[in-house]
């Protein structure tokens, strides 16, 4: 019974701070989202360690424990966001004196709530039909990753439109777009990490530049109100 009484005056919250009577959780929402927003920018990070490594160190072809200083630069930038993805959810989702709408929020663009785990599990299901799939007809690797970023992006699209949830964009769009012009890129020269390069610092800058705008909604909202 507490559950559903914690529940329902969550549900409240968020409407009173939707239609914007509620003043305090409007202020407390953009502080806190403010505070949050950076997070976004350290994703160029990752994307700016594939890039520099694809030009500096294209002519070491040496190896250690079977890898070249380029691939483990490559490894090192996938922890690296494997790294900031765990630190943004812990972040945003905190019980830190922000208010439990905008947790809340935060936990649907993360996935972590019931619908979003059976939307991630139909996700998952989806992709392991692709490799089977893949692996089935033969697909080369350079057309698999590419494939795995228009499913990905896709979905991500869909469920930014379907949800509402516009930061989802900041992911969507840059996703998508690598997956359908990847073939363009390389066939430019842009090889090695520089297309994944470009497409990390666009999910950052993507992301960051689309919680402004949702800022500025927030506040001219309230002083609408």
């Amino acid at each position: 019974m507490k559950q559903e009484l914690d529940r329902v005056k969550n549900d409240i919250e968020t409407i009173q701070s939707a239609i914007g009577l509620s003043s305090s959780v409007a202020q407390d929402w953009v502080r806190w989202m403010k505070r949050d927003n950076w997070l976004f920018l350290w994703w160029c990070l990752p994307g700016a360690m594939m890039i520099t490594s694809s030009f500096l160190l294209a002519g070491y072809p040496e190896k250690y424990f079977g890898y070249t200083l380029g691939a483990w630069t490559g490894i090192l930038a996938a922890a690296l966001a494997g790294g900031l993805l765990f630190v943004g959810i812990r972040k945003t989702t905190a019980n830190d004196g922000r208010p439990q709408s905008l947790i809340r929020e935060y936990r649907r663009y993360w996935g972590l709530d019931a619908n979003g785990k059976w939307a991630s599990l139909a996700f998952l299901l989806g992709c392991a039909l692709y490799v089977f799939w893949a692996w089935h007809f033969r697909i080369s690797r350079g057309a698999f990753g590419p494939g795995v970023c228009i499913l990905a992006g896709s979905t991500y699209l869909v469920a930014a439109i379907v949800s509402r949830q516009w930061l989802l964009l900041g992911v969507a769009v840059p996703v998508l777009g690598y997956g359908l012009f990847a073939a363009l890129l390389s066939g430019n020269g842009m090889e090695g990490g520089v297309p994944l390069g470009i497409t990390c610092i666009a999910i950052g800058l993507c992301s960051y530049l689309i919680q402004v705008w949702q800022i500025r909604k927030v506040e001219r909202q309230h002083e609408s109100h």
